[in-house]
């Protein structure tokens, strides 16, 4: 490891086992909504959302792939010091490690996906003082009325929930 191609990886791997990854991920949840009975109550019900997400997974994992592809053509390699940033990877499990607390302690699940959206945005370089909290709680509350309204799936409800969805 003295040399300097020593630490040259090729770009197409990760890519491609992110996508291997991604597609069984897919093949597994789709598999698994076939066993979820469907729902009782009004709303389309879970089976219908593990599906979407499964067709989610899937079009991500193909998505990858074919970036893996296009990198492998090209034979372009990554060098050691650009695959790994602790900096943004500290915001990021830091935020996942903070929302994890703030759901236990009843803050809800708009303000825990509100953090640990802020947090990712934080370790992808956008300063905190930016639109980000604004976009995270927009999209917070839009997946929590989404998930809970339409699908009418339970998620953890807090103060800021009651208050602005009943």
């Amino acid at each position: 490891m003295t040399g300097g191609d020593a630490m040259k990886v090729p770009a197409w791997r990760a890519p491609l086992v992110v996508g291997l990854v991604l597609l069984i991920l897919a093949v597994m949840t789709l598999t698994d909504s076939f066993k979820v009975s469907a729902g009782a109550g009004p709303g389309v019900g879970p089976a219908v959302a593990m599906k979407l997400i499964a067709a989610l997974l899937g079009l991500l994992g193909v998505a990858h792939l074919m970036q893996a592809w296009q990198h492998r053509e090209k034979q372009t390699t990554l060098a050691g010091e650009d695959v790994m940033n602790p900096g943004a990877l500290a915001w990021v499990l830091g935020g996942l490690i903070v929302q994890i607390v703030a759901l236990s302690l009843g803050a809800g699940f708009i303000l825990a996906a509100t953090i640990l959206f802020v947090s990712t945005a934080r370790g992808f370089g956008r300063p905190i003082k930016s639109l980000g909290p604004v976009y995270g709680f927009v999209l917070s509350v839009a997946v929590y009325a989404f998930f809970t309204k339409i699908l009418s799936l339970t998620l953890p409800a807090g103060p800021l929930e009651r208050l602005l969805l009943g």
